[in-house]
């Protein structure tokens, strides 16, 4: 045998910077590789090194393919050390392979993490089985850190614990200890003098800690403070200050990490004035039209949130006549010697753009065209963006649908065409309910109903209702189709009976018997505006009881009897602008409906309602509502049957009308009992300032409010007198629960009731139907 071939070692060396390698000083000379051997395996097999090793049996080794080689076996992340050593023809390949995670836990992470963190870190690679990577553990370690800062906790420690285990394993361990939340203890600004600085500081989302308590606005976020600093500057130039600026923001940390504080330096400038607006690029509409959706015009103060404002009203008109996708950019063009900016709008309108198709998803079994007669965007028409917002909002108030969205999406291969895709959650259509109830005018009611709001998918509503309370007897079943016609008129149908006790609870001393049919249509006669139309036949018996029934009852009884047969014609119009119809943030409803019996009746009279809501949204989700009711019952003709039933006169105080006085218990009083008897005029009104609740600022199944009520019952018109109005103050809940409806609570202040009034202060209403 010959004498044996030296063996060589190339160990490359990993840096700092991963691109970096550096050769051993260990000169060899190139050879031909003939064979190739792992050393140092434990888990791994040879064939999952050669699939990484760039070199094969024939080839060359030398410096740039050791080099190469390297690269790739330390680039797979499964060695710690790898070195390239010659043993005669051959080249052996010595690793140590990564050791493999038998453990990974994270303890003392309360504030951070949860089930997402442990989905990042596992996709990160750190989990039980996969390779230990040391700067894979630190980068967790910083990011953890990040997370805490981000969320106000400075005084956090991280811990990190590699513990060796058999088999070439690692056990590992984080350790959290989260200290205390580090609150911004003040913010100060210097060089503010245009603005105080509790003015400026409004627009900060960052607060001062004070003494509210689960305050989160003083938590430290500098992502918060970049957004703050742009309000800001925002602040400055929508208020003619161009060129206000934040020279620089110093954020200091207290030595015991509680407390931080923020000073920024204002640079504030000059005033600029708007000197001339102008317009230019393709305009496509006129000019003076243009100009009149300005928000600002020469000799105002320059303001840049006016500027955008009035770039987006412009795209909002363009859209609306086809341009989706329109583009109105404002550039000032500054005049430093008089401090005054001219205005250019710079119109690219784009290619007029058509909806190819109008599409819906999500809507189960309700038919294709039950929606799309509410859409105002049509296929193959230009594209609106008012048009197809007023859809959504249609779709949004259908009683079976509980939310719908809009996407709009350019059709590919295509410059001038888009899809309209409409995605619709439907609420249950259909509802069998069975419950019990409390009105303070009615008492407790057992309810039962079967009410469907999307009968076999076609948008009509079907309802089966009846109901006991301690003082009525109530069955209805009503008919809604609310396309009668494909214009758009709404029919509605209904049979009802009902056995009344009294008109308000136990006060009218007599019993009413009402069986009736009614048929009205409603007729639209705009977007927001209908008209109502129909007509209704009622059968009235009224019964006395002696000793309880008052004066004013047995003498009508006396002058017309005790049977009835009224012939009514229903007519009204109402607007309705409001963005939802439970709930409304904004918006108005104006309702203003005349119903009059008709030649032929027993009973000649008219009664006249009018019911207006106003919402006005306020800044920080505030809400102003107020609701007004005027109505008016009176006779018409002349002789006995020209009288008002005692049984359609109107009533005041309780929940829907005054709170704090007891229900129906405002206005005249009957003889010789005293008791309500009520009356032909009845004004009310309503004023709410609905607070967000900090459980659900989305107002959409909870709302909480201060309130003033106004309001009184008259006996006829001429005894109407503003002085005897009643008053009160208070708070009140509304909660939409699933068991019992509406559940509606109050405490009310009457502000100038007089003795002889019944208040009641705190008032509950739950359930549906009364």
């Amino acid at each position: 045998m010959g004498a044996k071939k030296p063996r060589f070692k190339l160990k490359l060396i990993a840096g700092a910077a991963a691109a970096m390698w550096l050769p051993a000083a260990v000169a060899f000379t190139p050879f031909t590789i003939k064979e190739i051997k792992a050393e140092g395996l434990q888990r791994l097999e040879i064939g999952t090194v050669l699939t990484y090793l760039p070199l094969s049996v024939g080839d060359q080794l030398n410096d740039q393919t050791s080099r190469q080689a390297m690269r790739a076996l330390y680039g797979s992340g499964l060695f710690e050390d790898v070195s390239l050593e010659r043993d005669g023809e051959s080249l052996v390949i010595r690793v140590k392979e990564r050791p493999a995670i038998s453990g990974f836990k994270i303890d003392g992470n309360d504030k951070i993490g949860g089930d997402d963190l442990k989905k990042s870190l596992t996709e990160a690679g750190l989990a039980e089985g996969e390779l230990f990577k040391r700067d894979l553990l630190e980068q967790v370690g910083q990011e953890l850190q990040r997370q805490y800062f981000a969320n106000g906790y400075y005084d956090v420690q991280i811990d990190t614990e590699v513990k060796p285990e058999p088999n070439n394993r690692v056990n590992i361990n984080i350790k959290v200890i989260e200290g205390k939340v580090t609150k911004i203890k003040d913010i100060n600004l210097i060089g503010n003098h245009a603005f105080t600085k509790d003015e400026l500081l409004e627009a900060f989302k960052l607060k001062r800690t004070n003494w509210m308590p689960f305050q989160k606005t003083d938590r430290y976020s500098k992502q918060q403070l970049v957004g703050d600093l742009e309000s800001l500057t925002s602040y400055y130039q929508d208020r003619g200050y161009l060129k206000a600026n934040i020279d620089s923001v110093q954020v200091q940390l207290s030595p015991d990490k509680k407390d931080i504080y923020i000073t920024a330096n204002v640079e504030e400038g000059q005033i600029y004035k708007v000197s001339s607006a102008r317009f230019s690029g393709e305009t496509i509409l006129q000019v003076d039209f243009l100009a009149k959706l300005l928000s600002t015009k020469a000799g105002d103060i320059f303001s840049r949130k006016l500027a955008t404002e009035s770039s987006d009203r412009i795209e909002a008109a363009l859209s609306d006549i086809g341009y989706a996708f329109a583009k109105v950019t404002p550039l000032p063009e500054v005049d430093e010697e008089k401090r005054e900016v001219a205005l250019n709008y710079v119109v690219q309108p784009g290619k007029r753009t058509y909806v190819r198709r109008v599409n819906f998803t999500g809507h189960g079994d309700t038919h294709d065209d039950t929606l799309r007669r509410e859409m105002r965007q049509l296929e193959a028409a230009p594209f609106s963006k008012s048009s197809v917002e007023r859809s959504r909002v249609r779709l949004a108030r259908l009683p079976f649908v509980e939310e719908a969205e809009v996407d709009t999406q350019p059709v590919p291969g295509t410059d001038d065409l888009v899809d309209v895709n409409f995605k619709i959650k439907e609420r249950a259509p259909g509802s069998v309910q069975f419950g019990v109830g409390y009105s303070g005018s009615a008492g407790f009611l057992v309810t039962g109903s079967l009410t469907h709001t999307n009968f076999l998918g076609t948008g009509n509503r079907v309802s089966l209702e009846a109901n006991r309370s301690q003082i009525s007897k109530v069955l209805n079943l009503s008919w809604t189709d609310p396309y009668f016609t494909s214009d758009g008129i709404s029919q509605t149908a209904s049979v009802f009976y009902r056995k009344s006790e009294s008109v308000i609870r136990y006060s009218s001393g007599f019993n009413s018997n009402i069986i009736g049919f009614n048929l009205t249509y409603g007729i639209p006669l705009s977007e927001y505006t209908s008209l109502r139309a129909g007509f209704g036949i009622e059968e009235t018996a009224l019964e006395a009881f002696p000793g309880q029934t008052s004066d004013e009852v047995l003498q009508f009884m006396l002058d017309n009897g005790s049977r009835f047969d009224t012939y009514q014609l229903r007519t009204g119009i109402a607007r309705d602008t409001r963005n939802k119809t439970f709930f409304a943030t904004r918006g108005s409803l104006h309702q203003f409906f005349v119903d009059a019996s008709v030649p032929g009746s027993d009973l000649n009279y008219y009664s006249a309602t009018y019911r207006g809501e106003q919402y006005v949204p306020l800044p920080y989700k505030f809400v102003f509502t107020t609701t007004a009711n005027v109505g008016v019952v009176d006779d018409y003709g002349s002789g006995k049957k020209s009288e008002v039933p005692p049984y359609e006169y109107l009533f005041a105080g309780g929940a829907r009308t005054v709170r704090g006085y007891d229900d129906g218990t405002l206005g005249p009083r009957d003889t010789p009992y005293d008791n309500p008897l009520g009356g032909k005029v009845r004004a009310t009104i309503q004023n709410e300032l609905i607070i967000p609740l900090p459980v659900e600022t989305d107002q959409k199944s909870t709302r909480m409010s201060l309130f003033y009520d106004v309001g009184q019952v008259y006996a006829a018109p001429r005894d109407v007198d503003l002085g005897e109005l009643r008053t009160s103050a208070g708070v009140a809940f509304q909660w939409f629960t699933p068991f019992l409806g509406l559940l509606e609570m109050s405490y009310a202040w009457p502000l100038n009731d007089v003795p002889t009034d019944d208040t009641k202060r705190f008032q509950i209403t739950f359930g549906s139907g009364f």
